[in-house]
C-alpha cells in the first residue's frame, strides 16, 4: 500500500514520481584539475585540450630534444666508426655475442652511453602514460557532470511543485506491511501537488524542524502526486489527452492520478532536452564531433547507452558537495545512476542516443600522425641501426617497432576519447617538427665539424693557407677557362 494511501480525500489517488537524489563528481586528481582549469579557462572545449596538449609537450621538451641530440651524436660516431664496425660485422658475422661485446667497447672508447639515449624516452613515456590516465578521468569526469546538469534539470522542472520543509505540514503516519507496521515522516504543504515522505524511527520531535532537517538528510524519500492540484495547474484537458492517447484498444486506460504523474515527468524530461540543447551541447562537442569525451566514430554515441555510461563509471573514485568520497558500488545504487533513473532522465533524448558521435577522422589522423613521426625518427637513425646488429638487422627491428607503435596508438584511438586524440595529433606534429629542426641543427654542427676538419688537415699540409681561399682561388681560375 502506498503511503499516500492512508490519508483522505483527494491524496487517496496519489501516484508516485521518480525525483533525484544527490549526484557525485568523478575526483580528479592535479591533472585532471588543470585539464578543468584550461578547458572551461578557454571556452572551447577542443582548443582547452590542444592547449593542453602543448604545454604538456614544452615540460617534456628538453628531454626529448636532448635524447635527439644524444642519438645524433651516436649516429655521428657510428658514421666516423664506418670501417670498423664494417670490419667487425664481418669479422663477427657468426658470433652476435662477440660482436655485442665489441660494439660495447666501442660505445666506451667513444663516449657513448645507451642508457643516457634511453632515460628522456622512459620519462616521456612515464608522462604519456600520467596523461592517458588523466584524460581518461577528465572524460569519464564530463560525462558524468554533463549527466549531472541533466539530473538538475530534471529536478529543477518538478521542484518548483515540491513541498519544503520550512513550509511543509509534517505529520507522522504508519503503512501495515507483512514486516508489521513501518512509521513515516510525511512532508504536505498547501500551495504544492508534489509530497514526499520518508521512513521515521520516533527519535526527534517532528516540530522541531531544524532538527527535521538534519534527520532526513541522505535517506530515501518518496515523491508523490496528488492529481487535484496538480490538474489546476496544467487544465483538465491536458490530462484527458494524456489518458486518450494511453488508452489501449480493449478500453483500459490509465487512472488520472497516474496521468497527473507521468505528465509531470514528461514536462521534467522536456526540461532535460532544453537545456541539453542550449547548454550542455555546446559544453561537449567540437567540429564534427558532437562528444568530445567519447571516441570519434559512429558506433559511440553522444548520449551514451546506460551499459556505456556505467561502464564508464567503473574505475574512478567519486566525491559529492559535501567532500564525502564513495565507491562504485553505491555510485550505481543511489537514484540518479541506477538504470531506471538514467532512463527517465534521458527519455526525450532518443535522437542523440542514436546519432553518430563521429566519422573516425581523429582516429585516422591520430595513427597517420605517429606514423610519419615514427618514420621521420628511424631515419635519423639510419647509421645506428645498420650496426647495432651483426646481421644489420637493426634497421629491421626498428621498423617492428614502428608498426608496433602504430598499432599501439590505433588501439588507444579506438579506446580512449576524441579529446585524447587531439592530444596525440597535437603531440605528435610537435614531436615531428622538434625531430626535423634537432635533425637539421645537428646537420649543420655536423657540415660545419666536417668543414673544420678539413680545414685543420689543409692547414698541416699547407701552413698559412687558407682552404676557403684556395677554393675561391680554383673558382675563378676555372671562370676564366
Amino acid at each position: 500500500m502506498e503511503i499516500m494511501n492512508l490519508l483522505s480525500g483527494a491524496l487517496d489517488q496519489a501516484r508516485s514520481i521518480t525525483f533525484l537524489g544527490q549526484t557525485y563528481d568523478v575526483y580528479l586528481n592535479w591533472i585532471g584539475k588543470i585539464i578543468r582549469w584550461l578547458v572551461s579557462g578557454i571556452g572551447i572545449v577542443g582548443v582547452g585540450i590542444i592547449l593542453f596538449s602543448i604545454v604538456l609537450r614544452l615540460v617534456v621538451l628538453p628531454f626529448d630534444i636532448y635524447q635527439r641530440i644524444t642519438m645524433s651524436k651516436q649516429n655521428i660516431k657510428m658514421r666516423e666508426n664506418k670501417d670498423k664496425l664494417e670490419k667487425l660485422q664481418k669479422q663477427y658475422a657468426n658470433d652476435k655475442q662477440m660482436y655485442n661485446q665489441k660494439m660495447m667497447e666501442m660505445y666506451k672508447e667513444n663516449g657513448i652511453s645507451l642508457f643516457s639515449s634511453c632515460l628522456p624516452m622512459i620519462l616521456s613515456m612515464v608522462i604519456f602514460i600520467v596523461a592517458i590516465n588523466a584524460f581518461n578521468a577528465f572524460s569519464q569526469y564530463s560525462n558524468l557532470q554533463n549527466y549531472n546538469s541533466m539530473v538538475e534539470a530534471y529536478n529543477g522542472a518538478i521542484t518548483p511543485y515540491t513541498a519544503v520543509v520550512d513550509e511543509a505540514d509534517i505529520s507522522v503516519v504508519t503503512e501495515t506491511t507483512g514486516e508489521g507496521e513501518k512509521a513515516y515522516l510525511l512532508f504536505v504543504e498547501e500551495d504544492k501537488c508534489v509530497y514526499f515522505s520518508v521512513p521515521y524511527d520516533n527519535s526527534i520531535d517532528i516540530a522541531d524542524k531544524e532538527a527535521v532537517k538534519t534527520y532526513i538528510e541522505g535517506k530515501d524519500k518518496s515523491y508523490y502526486v496528488d492529481p487535484d492540484k496538480y490538474e489546476t495547474i496544467v487544465g483538465t484537458q491536458a490530462v484527458e489527452e494524456y489518458i486518450k492517447a494511453n488508452t489501449a484498444e480493449d478500453g483500459t486506460s490509465v487512472s488520472r492520478a497516474e496521468a497527473c504523474a507521468r505528465l509531470l515527468e514528461k514536462s521534467a524530461q522536456k526540461n532535460v532536452k532544453k537545456v541539453y540543447g542550449e547548454e550542455i551541447k555546446g559544453k561537449m562537442s567540437f567540429l564534427w564531433i558532437k562528444n568530445i569525451w567519447e571516441t570519434d566514430a559512429s558506433y559511440k554515441k553522444p548520449v551514451l547507452s546506460y551499459s556505456d555510461f556505467k561502464g564508464d563509471l567503473t574505475n574512478s573514485k567519486y566525491i559529492n558537495d559535501n567532500g564525502n568520497k564513495a565507491k562504485f558500488s553505491k555510485l550505481v545504487s543511489v537514484s540518479p545512476y541506477n538504470e531506471a533513473s538514467y532512463k527517465t532522465v534521458t527519455a526525450e533524448l532518443k535522437t542523440e542516443k542514436k546519432a553518430a558521435n563521429g566519422y573516425f577522422i581523429l582516429i585516422v589522423l591520430s595513427i597517420g600522425t605517429i606514423l610519419l613521426q615514427q618514420f621521420v625518427s628511424m631515419r635519423s637513425q639510419k647509421d645506428q641501426q645498420k650496426y647495432s646488429t651483426v646481421d644489420g638487422q637493426g634497421g629491421l627491428n626498428q621498423k617492428t617497432m614502428m608498426i608496433m607503435m602504430t598499432v599501439m596508438f590505433a588501439i588507444f584511438s579506438f579506446m580512449y576519447s576524441a579529446a585524447f586524440s587531439i592530444y596525440m595529433i597535437t603531440s605528435n606534429i610537435l614531436s615531428l617538427i622538434t625531430t626535423l629542426i634537432i635533425n637539421k641543427l645537428v646537420q649543420i654542427s655536423l657540415d660545419r665539424k666536417e668543414a673544420q676538419d678539413l680545414q685543420n688537415k689543409y692547414n698541416n699540409r699547407f701552413p698559412n693557407r687558407s682552404l676557403k681561399g684556395m677554393k675561391a682561388k680554383n673558382n675563378n681560375e676555372n671562370k676564366k677557362k
